[in-house]
């Protein structure tokens, strides 16, 4: 097996990371939130984050079910909440007339590709046990029926991990785990700039986007990946996890190894590398292994903070050009030209950067610059035009 991947598949990949890094900047110190939100989707596994309130959970998912094209189907729990606040309400007409007992489920948890469910350990039992199905399985029962659903990953939240056994199998379910809290001192003012212009311009919905069937060809494409290079070092780790009595089931050791695929093929490797085994760190069953599990991976040499600035080549950046001149089609408000232009603004730094004398491809930028220019001339005056 080659280590290249696919041409197609691997452009594809770059552009998915382009658009989670595109998310990434408009959030403060949340790039690690985003990082398990992506490879949890990728792999089509759950995640539970851990942290206050007020740490921008809820608006981060919501950005990225827009890149995604869908709708994250948001509750918070409380130990009142009813089934049929996540599920649907009863079907009575059915009922009345059939004598069966169903939900309507339109627009509601089972019918969703995203959800985020916050307070998850709040859920009544009767909640989690509809839920464990769904984790498990994609299966909702309803009635007597079984509603096999599309959904691709649940976000679950809540301040801290429970500590009650009872949950424990339900908790194993989320193979990722990441901590959040609120942004050092140190990045303050940016969180404040970023939250302003936020509210100033909320991100726009026509622009940035990564068709969920592009997401699908992605998901496919992590079963080719080749582990056989990794699977000694995974194993070692598992032997270090073991003889340190750290809690690390056989459920998550195998599935674990979607997330190495993943990495590998964000990474633009048809073969994986040891240093994919980095989002290892996230899958900690117990709150008291998160440093021991760190330690051990960083103590087998496996790099974890990738500062990995990788440059495109110039067709990567070509692509990218034209998916956003597709996407124009679609543009409508000042906002959405406005964010084009910012993006466009970003391929033309770019591409003058590391491809200066990419005359061609500099040339069909400053083209769309100029079309989206007109664009928004037609639109507002000339004084805002110029404030993009």
């Amino acid at each position: 097996m080659t280590d290249v991947l696919d041409r197609d598949l691997l452009l594809l990949a770059r552009t998915f990371v382009r658009r989670v890094e595109d998310i990434k900047n408009e959030f403060a110190d949340r790039d690690q939130v985003l990082d398990v939100v992506a490879l949890a989707t990728l792999c089509q596994e759950h995640a539970l984050l851990i942290g206050p309130p007020g740490t921008a959970k809820t608006g981060l998912l919501q950005r990225y079910a827009a890149m995604l094209d869908t709708h994250c189907f948001q509750y918070l729990l409380t130990k009142f909440t009813e089934p049929a606040e996540l599920f649907g309400p009863v079907d009575v007409k059915k009922f009345q007339e059939d004598g069966v007992y169903q939900v309507k489920t339109a627009g509601m948890l089972p019918e969703s590709k995203l959800a985020f469910l916050d307070e998850i350990f709040q859920g009544s039992s009767a909640i989690l046990n509809s839920l464990l199905t769904i984790v498990n399985e994609r299966v909702f029962h309803n009635g007597a029926d079984f509603i096999r659903t599309d959904l691709l990953s649940i976000f679950g939240a809540s301040n801290e991990m429970p500590d009650d056994p009872v949950l424990e199998a339900f908790c194993d379910r989320f193979l990722f785990r990441c901590r959040l809290d609120y942004v050092p001192e140190d990045a303050i003012e940016h969180m404040l700039a970023l939250g302003w212009r936020g509210e100033q311009a909320a991100a726009s919905a026509a622009t940035g986007r990564f068709p969920l069937e592009q997401l699908r060809t992605l998901q496919r494409a992590i079963l080719g990946i080749d582990l056989d290079p990794v699977r000694e070092p995974l194993t070692k780790l598992l032997y270090a996890f073991r003889e340190e009595g750290i809690d690390f089931s056989d459920r998550r050791a195998v599935k674990s190894q979607k997330a190495i695929a993943a990495s590998a093929l964000l990474g633009g490797r048809a073969r994986a590398s040891v240093e994919d085994l980095a989002p290892i760190v996230h899958m900690w069953g117990s709150p008291q292994d998160e440093v021991s599990i760190r330690r051990i991976i960083e103590s087998q040499g496996i790099p974890l903070d990738r500062t990995a600035a990788d440059v495109r080549d110039l067709p990567e950046i070509t692509y990218d050009l034209r998916h956003l001149r597709l996407q124009l089609e679609q543009v409508r408000s000042v906002e959405e030209h406005r964010e084009v232009m910012r993006r466009l603004g970003a391929l033309r730094h770019e591409t003058q950067t590391h491809y200066p004398h990419a005359a061609m491809e500099l040339a069909e930028i400053g083209r769309t610059q100029r079309e989206v220019m007109e664009r928004l001339r037609e639109q507002v005056t000339g004084e805002d035009v110029w404030n993009v």
